[in-house]
């Protein structure tokens, strides 16, 4: 069975775009891809991330480029710093990203790879740069263990009241009997459970 961490590295060396579900991707930041990494902290707005992307692979202030530069030819740069190296962007949040953010992404794909986190719901215009991504991640899923104990729980509560009125005997003695076998099997359903 593989670990989260081993299929990220296996969908990354196989050159994907890999997005995971409700986890943050700094906990993977130690992942031995082989590719320079660069983090970005925000994905907001267009202009600064494309500015800070392009600051870390020359060692140019961020500001600097942001102020000298417009984002067209942010981009161009981007494309040559990047065209024969290997780059993983990484990034938590994609739902947040902008349409403006996007396009520049959209812009840099084929020269760089993506490694970003997904903790929301995404919009519509996000649909053109996951349809290239791997998404890695349980699917939301909704506990039911507990309801169901509880579930268990009554219903023998009520098979034994039943079987326990039917063999005629005190009425506190019948219910408090219930309520104690009730909550065994509970109890007993918790500890399976673990």
């Amino acid at each position: 069975m593989h670990t989260i961490k081993n299929k990220i590295l296996l969908h990354i060396q196989d050159g994907e775009h890999v997005a995971i579900k409700y986890k943050n991707v700094e906990n993977y930041m130690d992942l031995e891809t082989g590719y320079e990494k660069i983090f970005l902290k925000y994905v907001n707005p267009g202009k600064e991330v494309a500015a800070d992307m392009l600051s870390k692979l020359t060692n140019t202030t961020k500001n600097t480029i942001y102020n000298k530069y417009t984002t067209n030819e942010i981009i161009k740069e981007i494309k040559k710093k990047t065209k024969d190296k290997k780059v993983l962007i990484v990034f938590n949040d994609l739902q947040q990203m902008s349409k403006s953010t996007m396009r520049i992404f959209l812009d840099i794909l084929e020269n760089v790879q993506l490694f970003c986190s997904i903790r929301g719901r995404t919009e519509k215009y996000h649909n053109r740069l996951l349809k290239d991504m791997m998404i890695i991640g349980e699917d939301e899923f909704i506990d039911i263990t507990i309801p169901l104990i509880i579930f268990a729980g009554t219903l023998a509560f009520l098979v034994y009241l039943k079987i326990a009125i039917s063999l005629q005997g005190l009425a506190a003695y019948i219910i408090l009997a219930s309520v104690w076998f009730g909550t065994i099997i509970a109890r007993t359903l918790l500890w399976i459970k673990k």
